[in-house]
């Protein structure tokens, strides 16, 4: 292997701001995940925010309070979605994990609980406009997502398995092996896909584009990229790879193995968030071809009230 090739391992955090916190006894820490996460969030509010009012119409303080019901719903459903299909022998073994919100995400888990809250968020609001604001969602979370996989690039949570030789992407771990790091992957990607998101918005498109456009530009990178992930610890022994998985295994130069953290389940040789790969393009595949030859939106600015008529 040419160490040569391999980027140097970082990991940012955490910062113990307080040693010791009383009550407690333990100290408070700012982790690098958690502060990059949150980061997010704002932005992607922010923007949210921002272009509601410029370009959409509708008030910052209801962009917000739609993504922050979102972000709520979306966050449990995250965690719901990473216990059940990603830990299911800690959910056998201690079932009221599945309400320690506080604990393990998925970031697909979210989008889908994402998902559900917007039509939620339509039975309770009947007058909204269901695809504008999903669309708009859709234009807003590509910058969230980009800062959630900054995130994870900072402590590596998701390795991957051996890079090939003179991989200039790959990463030395501390085991000395290099491997592909696929949340630093996927900061990459989702920044091209801001990029993209932007770039389109300069001129109106139709409802339902940004809806389209993010699910396929993302979907099909994240399929293939979880053919890169390892095998978790509860598949030592036991790794069948079929003959489709097999394939795409030998079309990336990629070995099945079990590593020692960050491995994902696999059905029928499938990680979940393959699955939802798939639903996810076709879903985005039939809403783009829907809406790509219907008159683009007209743009319009809020306007706020003088604050003696909102009296």
């Amino acid at each position: 292997m040419n160490m040569l090739a391999a980027l140097p391992y970082w990991q940012f955090g955490p910062w113990t701001l307080v040693e010791s916190l009383p009550i407690i006894d333990k100290p408070l820490q700012v982790h690098s995940f958690g502060m990059l996460v949150a980061i997010g969030l704002i932005a992607c509010l922010t923007a949210a925010s921002w272009r509601g009012e410029k370009k959409l119409g509708v008030s910052g303080e209801s962009v917000q309070n739609f993504g922050i019901f979102l972000i709520i719903f979306g966050w449990i459903f995250s965690h719901m979605f990473n216990v059940v299909f990603y830990e299911p022998e800690k959910l056998a073994e201690n079932p009221w994990i599945l309400f320690e919100v506080w604990g393990s995400i998925s970031s697909y888990g979210g989008l889908l609980g994402g998902i559900i809250a917007v039509f939620i968020w339509k039975a309770t609001h009947k007058d909204m406009d269901l695809l504008m604001w999903a669309d708009h969602a859709a234009w807003s979370i590509p910058i969230a997502w980009f800062f959630g996989r900054m995130g994870c690039a900072s402590v590596h949570d998701h390795p991957g398995a051996i890079a090939p030789e003179s991989w200039p992407l790959a990463f030395q771990f501390p085991d000395g092996t290099i491997r592909h790091d696929l949340g630093f992957y996927e900061m990459i990607w989702w920044a091209v896909i801001v990029a993209a998101v932007f770039w389109f918005d300069r001129k109106p498109r139709p409802k339902g584009f940004f809806l389209g456009l993010v699910f396929m530009m993302y979907a099909p990178v994240r399929f293939i990229l979880d053919f890169m992930r390892v095998w978790p610890q509860s598949a030592r022994g036991d790794i069948d790879v079929n003959p489709v998985v097999g394939f795409f295994l030998d079309l990336l130069h990629v070995q099945p193995e079990v590593y020692t953290y960050g491995g994902d389940a696999r059905y029928l040789g499938l990680t979940p968030a393959q699955y939802v790969s798939i639903g996810i393009f076709t879903a985005g595949l039939v809403i783009f071809l829907k809406v790509k030859d219907n008159p683009p939106m007209e743009w319009k600015q809020f306007k706020r009230k003088p604050r003696d008529e909102q009296k």
